[in-house]
């Protein structure tokens, strides 16, 4: 039970720090902050928008660990868990952006959160 919380509240985590750090971003960054148009990110938004969400993914994966006392099991399952919702909608947006910007979104969920988990104290 433990455990399938800790994944839970891992990729409600991420949520909630891409969230916050997307507003800072655009606080910080206010030619960011007015751009309702996906396809008009230029390319150092896209690698911005790819830096929220690797620093949420270690977060997420910390607090799964955090929570579920397990250090690897959890801080991936709510990597994967983030992946398996984010692949669908990637997939309707799938031209708008180059590839190495998907792929990079979709393989640091699950890495960056492992190494999150791993960032908790050993039990």
């Amino acid at each position: 039970m433990r455990l399938i919380a800790g994944i839970l509240v891992g990729a409600v985590a991420w949520l909630l720090a891409v969230a916050a750090l997307g507003l800072v971003l655009g606080r910080l960054w206010p030619e960011m902050a007015v751009v309702t148009d996906m396809m008009a990110l230029t390319l150092p938004m896209l690698v911005a928008r790819l830096g929220v969400s690797g620093v949420s993914s270690v977060i997420s994966g910390l607090v799964a660990a955090l929570i579920s006392r397990e250090r690897f099991k959890a801080a991936l399952g709510a990597g994967v868990l983030l992946l398996a919702v984010f692949v669908p909608y990637h997939v309707t947006i799938w031209t708008n952006f180059p590839l190495w910007y998907h792929l990079t979104f979709f393989v640091s969920l699950p890495v960056l959160s492992l190494l999150g988990g791993q960032l908790s104290p050993k039990r």
